[in-house]
């Protein structure tokens, strides 16, 4: 499953002020359910805390993936947020986190979340993807810089887009 594939340029935001990892995860969940997502954002919070509980989703790199379940989701949907100033996510480097991909998963595909999290992984090992996230000026950029290089990768390790 392809990054770009779960993620809309309308589920990009950039330069959101928020104060820490609970107001992050919050806004997140209140953004995944006005798209229709779930049922109320509070399940969505839920559940996410309830995956911050069991481990850290901050990747290190300034990265956080977090990730819930939802029976309203039909397909993995991803959301970007870039922070205006980076917050304590409790990551594996314990940098605080400015860029996070939250990931609304088919709670009838409960595992579907693994390939995007691995691609993303594997993207976020190139020094380039993580500046581009973070210099992309607006949502638009920001989506077409990681279409750009997911399709540049798929070559890279594959020898053609796949």
């Amino acid at each position: 499953m392809k990054i770009r594939e779960c993620l809309d340029a309308n589920h990009i935001y950039v330069g959101v002020d928020l104060p820490d990892k609970e107001a992050v995860l919050a806004f997140l969940a209140e953004k995944a359910s006005a798209s229709g997502l779930a049922v109320d954002a509070a399940t969505l919070f839920s559940g996410f805390q309830e995956r911050e509980m069991s481990f850290t989703t901050g990747i290190g790199l300034g990265i956080a993936l977090p990730h819930t379940t939802s029976s309203q989701c039909q397909k993995t949907t991803l959301f970007l947020l870039r922070l205006a100033s980076p917050v304590d996510f409790d990551s594996i480097d314990e940098l605080p986190v400015d860029v996070v991909l939250a990931l609304i998963i088919p709670i009838t595909n409960p595992s579907e979340h693994l390939q995007i999290l691995a691609r993303t992984a594997r993207l976020c090992k190139q020094q380039t993807f993580p500046e581009a996230l973070r210099q992309s000026p607006d949502a638009e950029t920001l989506w077409e810089a990681i279409r750009r290089f997911e399709k540049d990768a798929e070559i890279a390790w594959y020898g053609g887009e796949v």
